[in-house]
């Protein structure tokens, strides 16, 4: 493993500083919670990303998921899907503007922020359920790479296992080099992504009519109709697929270890790849329904950019589905860093099982391993039941519905409670953009949750069962042992002072004498202990 890897993390130990208050200074515990001092290893500044490399990180990690699926839910009509498109789509590009203004404000990316704002309770499930969600959005695209490859080559079905490790071997063995062949290659990988969307666009020009193919024929009567369906089927059932263009896009929000200033460059290489993304997605909805013979024929396509590559510039089915596979792997390879990174955060944070072993490694590469093997295991799982394997998508998308609704809460806590001062990205859409990016989760939530998916409950209950287990494992295990690191504790003793004194500004009493003295520096650090939720013992070294 190289010193410099485009990966490299903190290593984190108790300092004999933190056994006793430092002179002047902050106490060596937060609501009795030890605070650690936090490591980190120099990376050599021609290793580190930039504002492109990020974007080229999120369309690596997204693009792949707008290529396949998704069109058969034109079944409905033109108007149901593509209004839920458009409903969806606007969601992430305020979401992602709410999340990347936040992200800056507290360190550790949206980890931090909901430990930090939120609690430690909520931040250790909130962490859980993006763990959840980014390992299976890779276990879905190694399983996606794996069917594909074997249907092809007619390959005996017990060798996807094997497959699947490959994958992950090689992953990794990739992710461990120096960061700058990575984010070299990472630019590279996401103009292949992309590549495939532009061909088919653009080819597809001249053989597009909207008016003519965009509608649906009763075959009986011989009626058109541009939507079809009630709520149930012409909205709730077809709302999952919407994410596909965008879903895991807030992962690169964690990657904060590795950027050059990644004050700026994580929030202006997150927006700008969502903003991609968003014209990309719109641009592939509009051109499979104008395509011929018309949407009662192309929403069956299994490999819908075979129509369209075949008429703009007579590729065979055979080139054209293997164009889209260097997308699907990205999507894969584009989640191992966020969730490495979440991962030794968490382990850092003495949440994770001692004997793993993560804790104070000064490089993800353990992190990484551990997190592909629960994917790994998801991959297995999958393999002995085919309805888990159909319900592992939704079973991420509820998590990201529930993480979304709380880093927007975050958000609003931030532009409200703690009222921060702003000096890098802001949000333009401010809290009307958040209320909506609440509503729009909601709906999706209730798409998968309300039975509208014909699963049988499977993604919920899957989802529920998780949180509750890790829920049980945090009482009983991380309760009392987790740790702050020193920039942790700085932003929570900020945000108690904060709260400290809008409180004090909600008063509706007379100031007293002792209501106008300053508040002392002893009195700042005892607030801060107050406000901390946890009351738990120091970690053991």
């Amino acid at each position: 493993m190289s010193k410099n890897s485009a990966i490299s993390t903190i290593s984190v130990a108790p300092t004999a500083a933190a056994a006793a208050p430092a002179k002047g200074g902050p106490s060596s515990t937060v609501g009795e919670c030890a605070i650690v001092d936090v490591d980190r290893p120099a990376v050599d500044p021609s290793d580190k990303a930039n504002v492109y490399h990020i974007w080229a990180l999120g369309m690596v990690a997204v693009m792949g998921g707008q290529y396949y699926d998704w069109n058969e839910r034109y079944a409905a009509g033109f108007v149901p899907f593509f209004c839920a498109s458009l409903m969806m789509s606007t969601s992430f590009v305020v979401y992602v503007a709410c999340i990347s203004e936040v992200s800056g404000k507290v360190p550790g990316g949206s980890y931090g922020l909901a430990r930090a704002v939120l609690g430690f309770y909520p931040g250790f499930i909130l962490g859980c359920l993006e763990l959840l969600e980014y390992i299976s959005f890779g276990s879905v695209s190694i399983l996606f790479v794996t069917n594909y490859a074997t249907d092809y080559f007619g390959w005996d079905e017990r060798v996807k296992p094997l497959l699947w490790l490959i994958q992950y071997v090689v992953f990794i063995a990739l992710l461990e080099s120096r960061g700058k062949y990575v984010w070299r290659f990472m630019l590279v990988f996401a103009i292949i992504c992309l590549l495939p969307m532009v061909l088919y666009v653009f080819g597809s020009i001249p053989y597009l009519d909207l008016a003519m193919n965009g509608v649906l024929v009763d075959p009986d009567t011989n009626e058109t109709t541009w939507a079809k369906g009630d709520v149930s089927s012409a909205f709730f059932k077809l709302l999952p697929a919407t994410t596909v263009g965008y879903a895991g896009i807030e992962a690169l929000t964690v990657v904060t270890g590795f950027v050059e200033n990644p004050a700026y460059a994580v929030p202006r290489g997150t927006v700008a790849a969502t903003w991609t993304l968003f014209a990309s997605f719109l641009a592939l909805n509009l051109v499979v329904a104008a395509m011929p013979p018309g949407l009662d024929t192309t929403h069956e396509d299994q490999y819908f950019l075979n129509r369209g590559l075949s008429l703009g510039l007579g590729l065979s089915s055979d080139v054209a589905e293997w164009m889209m596979i260097p997308a699907q792997m990205g999507m894969a390879f584009g989640f191992f860093i966020p969730y490495a990174r979440l991962t030794q955060a968490m382990a850092d944070s003495n949440l994770l099982p001692a004997f793993l072993g993560i804790r104070g490694q000064p490089t993800t590469v353990r992190a990484m391993v551990v997190a592909s093997i629960f994917g790994y295991l998801l991959c297995v799982v999958s393999f002995f039941s085919d309805e888990f394997q159909k319900t592992l998508q939704n079973i991420s998308i509820v998590a990201a519905c529930i993480c979304y609704a709380s880093q927007t809460y975050g958000f609003v806590l931030l532009r409200t409670t703690y009222r921060i001062d702003t000096t890098g990205y802001k949000s333009p859409y401010g809290l009307v953009g958040a209320y909506y990016v609440w509503f729009v989760s909601l709906l999706l939530f209730l798409s998968i949750a309300g039975g509208f998916q014909g699963d049988h409950g499977i993604a919920i209950l899957s989802a529920f069962a998780f949180v509750l287990v890790m829920t049980a494992y945090y009482w009983q295990c991380c309760k009392l042992r987790q740790t702050v690191s020193r920039e942790e504790y700085s932003s929570i003793f900020k945000f108690s002072v904060m709260r400290f004194n809008r409180m004090r500004r909600k008063k509706k009493s007379k100031p007293t004498a002792s209501s106008k003295r300053p508040i002392s520096q002893a009195s700042l650090v005892s607030l801060a202990k107050k406000f901390a939720r946890p009351q738990v013992s120091p970690a053991p070294p």
